[in-house]
């Protein structure tokens, strides 16, 4: 359903536009909410998107890419579902990464398209640096990342960690997280502030989330980038232990990994079966990229990647 009703709480006074209450079409894609305060000295600004409850395409092939419209400035990944109904559900920091260097082609932002994966296409994220405006901010750096859910600009800048909205409602359970990698570290690991760390040798990330998206009291739940791998809704996990460096040129063998969900809990089925649980799945060329520390240049490939569900 396209067409949907939509009331937003305000305080007193305060007016929204479009219209608090009116029925808006979802079917294109997000819709700009503006919410302005009664004395008109405070606003903002709310996108709002309806995300259908399909059955998540286990496959991950990175074959389904196209340019950002409609500036072209990026690459943005979606996938097709049961009914070939596609699914704009795969995520990256490149519209952040735009606010700091928006002269880059699209070939030279963090997460771009490989032409060359284990098959087709594939994905290559590499950490880069985000220039003089990145240095004025302390956010030096911005990894390579491709994942489960979606990115708030707005956000980016003022708060990094909640710009990154992992995860999207499954009703299976997973039991496997599966995949191909190629890695190559950048030369020199830095800090936040640019100094470098001397002995540190960046790494990659890659894992599958699977948490509660509610809480005790029936709110939405949604995991950020600072407890995506610490929340208490978190029910299982697996997560690549260690990545081998083994270059990223075409000559270069790829690297699986096969890797059961732990599970720290058990299922409610009857909440699987409602959509009550979220997957993620992040890929990241630096782990701690989301603090902005890592070596400029790091290098994750990825490709075929797979759920296994139950």
């Amino acid at each position: 359903m396209s067409q949907v009703r939509v009331t937003l709480a305000t305080t007193p006074g305060a007016t929204v536009t479009p219209a608090n209450g009116s029925v808006q079409d979802f079917s294109k894609g997000d819709v700009t909410y503006t919410v302005v305060s009664e004395d008109k000295q405070w606003s903002r600004i709310y996108k709002v998107r309806f995300i259908p409850m399909t059955v998540l395409n286990p496959n991950f092939d990175f074959e389904t890419v196209e340019l950002e419209q409609p500036k072209e400035r990026f690459y943005n990944w979606f996938a097709y579902g049961r009914g070939n109904v596609r699914q704009d559900l795969w995520a990256t920091g490149n519209s952040g990464f735009a606010l700091s260097r928006s002269s880059a082609k699209p070939h030279e932002y963090p997460s771009v398209m490989l032409e060359k994966g284990v098959s087709g296409k594939g994905v290559k994220l590499e950490t880069c640096s985000t220039g003089a405006f990145g240095a004025m901010v302390n956010m030096r750096i911005a990894a390579g990342n491709l994942f489960l859910g979606s990115f708030d600009t707005q956000n980016a800048l003022k708060d990094a960690m909640k710009a990154t909205r992992f995860g999207v409602p499954v009703n299976q359970k997973p039991l496997r997280f599966t995949g191909y990698y190629k890695f190559q570290p950048g030369e020199k690991f830095q800090d936040r502030y640019g100094m470098e760390v001397l002995g540190r040798v960046d790494a990659p990330d890659a894992y599958a989330v699977l948490y509660k998206n509610t809480d005790e009291n029936g709110q939405p739940v949604t995991l950020y980038g600072d407890d995506v791998l610490t929340h208490e809704n978190i029910v299982a996990i697996a997560r690549v232990p260690e990545f081998k460096v083994t270059g990223v040129a075409d000559t270069c063998a790829w690297e699986h990994f096969d890797l059961p969900l732990e599970y720290r809990q058990n299922l409610d089925i009857a909440r699987l079966r409602n959509f009550g649980y979220n997957l993620a799945v992040v890929f990241t060329s630096s782990i701690d990229g989301a603090t902005f520390c890592g070596a400029v240049g790091s290098t994750l490939l990825v490709d075929e990647s797979t759920i296994i569900y139950e």
